[in-house]
């Protein structure tokens, strides 16, 4: 039997649990039968170069798995994501509530496919880009990090969603030309961010589009009233949401606003998207 040679690449500032995580793996790993696998862990620097491998694993979050996009943006290795962050959404969307055994059994299978990425101002992003409040959320990441998930989000999110005030945006999908004053602008890959947000619930990573939420300006009853049914994603029906498709789009604001890619900061005045369609070949279920 040919032996697999994997490079394990675990997020570089893991916390103790992250590392046990990674040392479980490999403990598995040498104990099945049946399989001839070269596990190489790396929790400091990555390697520069992956030719010598012939697939990649990537453990953290989602905050990782773009650092890893965008370290290796032309990566044709099949790639493993395994789950060690805090919000864990684009792991949620190739690998659902899997256990760390069910998902380790995924991953030795080897079924690959190929799945879309995204590209904003020249950066890769896998889940998606929130413009404006997301990105004024952002900037309190630290606590999002500190206390995990929906609950930090939520935290950080309810004081922004009393100040944020509505901005004008100008928006080409393929071409087509809307001018809007939005409350929400996003732009998905996939369909969930913050810990557990649905954005955009029907949004495919295998479908070669982008998908784009507007939402129009709402009064502060409302935004409190509709947050946790956009967090559990029975929005699509409410009549203020606009839900768009296209492969390249252009946002254009009046200043620069601040935007978040995949929970990393970005601020610009202006963001053009486009689809790396079947950019990345993923091992999934």
């Amino acid at each position: 039997m040919e032996k697999l040679v994997v490079a394990f690449l675990i997020n570089p500032i893991c916390s103790s649990k992250t590392k046990s995580y990674a040392q479980w793996v490999e403990e598995m790993v040498k104990g099945k039968k049946g399989h001839s696998i070269n596990l190489k862990l790396f929790f400091g620097d990555w390697p520069s170069d992956l030719s010598p491998y012939n697939q990649v694993w990537v453990l953290g979050g989602d905050g990782t798995y773009h650092y890893f996009a965008n370290s290796y943006p032309n990566c044709s290795l099949p790639i493993a994501f395994f789950k060690g962050g805090t919000g864990n959404d684009f792991y949620w969307k190739l690998y659902g509530n899997s256990s760390p055994e069910e998902h380790l059994e995924i991953v030795l299978q080897g079924k690959v496919k190929k799945v879309d990425a995204g590209l904003c101002n020249g950066r890769l992003f896998l889940n998606g880009v929130g413009m404006g409040l997301e990105g004024e959320v952002l900037e309190s990441m630290n606590t999002i990090r500190a206390i995990g998930g929906l609950i930090g989000y939520f935290l950080v999110a309810i004081p922004q969603i009393f100040l944020f005030r509505s901005f004008k945006v100008k928006i080409s999908l393929d071409q087509e030309w809307l001018e809007r004053r939005v409350f929400l602008c996003m732009v998905f890959n996939s369909s969930r961010a913050g810990g557990g947000f649905h954005f955009v619930p029907h949004a495919s990573i295998w479908d070669n589009q982008l998908d784009v939420l507007l939402c129009e300006p709402l009064s502060i009853l409302k935004r409190i009233w509709y947050l946790p049914k956009i967090q559990k994603g029975k929005h699509e029906h409410l009549s203020f949401l606009q839900f768009k498709q296209a492969k390249q789009i252009i946002v254009q604001a009046e200043k620069p606003i601040k935007a978040q890619v995949d929970g990393e900061m970005m601020i610009s005045k202006r963001f053009d998207f486009q689809v790396l369609a079947q950019h990345f070949l993923i091992i999934v279920p």
